[in-house]
């Protein structure tokens, strides 16, 4: 009959120092242990002569350069062992690589288009790039809608040759009626239409756009962000300010 055996270790490794990726750093930097708890266990048979072994070791680190902190994950099975492995698996929380995105702190976004762009930068990082397309329409509709804005004005090839404006509520047309509002310059709405495409393309097409083509449009969309939303309240507080001081 086999016997199973498990011991619990609080902090074995505190404070101990190693090299992580860090997500705010954008590179391998020295982390800190701060909390740690190893879980080993074994199961065996005296009689029949085999053992199976494992273990968890769960820590919380600390980069030392940006003092972000993160959770890690190393767990052990003796049968994953070959030539090239040691069986020894890392998950570092969050998830991050060198191409990481990391989310910006939005203050004077709306909560709900807050939570589809937090949504879409974890897809990126979670190598779902189909999903993160389809987060990015989402987020350019979303913008839209709280914009009021309903339809726009679309070029398009008329009949007897040429193009002619047309009013339209789709969302080529609401992204135009932003710039008709002045809320985007051209270059900017320009920028949306792509982000449209690129949404139509992973939805409709389930294509997979690349790691750079997203990262780039992310980086987009992050400045419309700002410039619709960051930008005004800044500025709003900066004349409040001057004005008090004016008094």
């Amino acid at each position: 009959m086999s016997q199973v055996k498990t011991t619990v270790t609080e902090n074995a490794t505190k404070d101990k120092i190693v090299s992580i990726h860090c997500i705010e750093c954008k590179g391998a930097t020295r982390h800190r242990v701060m909390v740690s708890l190893d879980k080993t266990g074994a199961e065996s048979n005296a009689r029949e002569g085999w053992s199976i072994d494992w273990s968890d070791r769960y820590q919380v680190i600390e980069c030392q350069g940006c003092e972000t902190v993160s959770f890690r994950h190393l767990s052990w099975f003796s049968e994953a062992q070959d030539f090239d492995d040691d069986g020894t698996t890392e998950r570092i929380y969050p998830l991050r690589n060198k191409d990481a995105v990391s989310a910006r702190p939005y203050h004077n976004v709306p909560s709900n288009l807050r939570r589809i762009y937090t949504e879409l930068v974890d897809c990126f990082n979670n190598d779902s790039p189909t999903l993160c397309a389809a987060g990015l329409r989402a987020l350019v509709e979303g913008i839209c809608a709280q914009q009021g804005i309903v339809d726009g004005p679309v070029e398009i090839l008329a009949k007897g040759g040429g193009t002619k404006i047309v009013r339209r509520d789709n969302l080529e047309g609401r992204i135009a009626g932003l710039q008709e509002k002045g809320l985007l310059t051209q270059p900017s709405a320009q920028t949306l239409h792509e982000h449209r495409y690129l949404g139509n393309s992973a939805v409709h097409e389930l294509a997979r756009p690349s790691g750079d083509e997203l990262k780039l449009a992310i980086e987009i969309v992050e400045h419309v962000l700002e410039q619709l939303y960051e930008i005004p309240e800044k500025a709003a507080a900066l004349h409040r300010a001057i004005a008090r001081r004016e008094k």
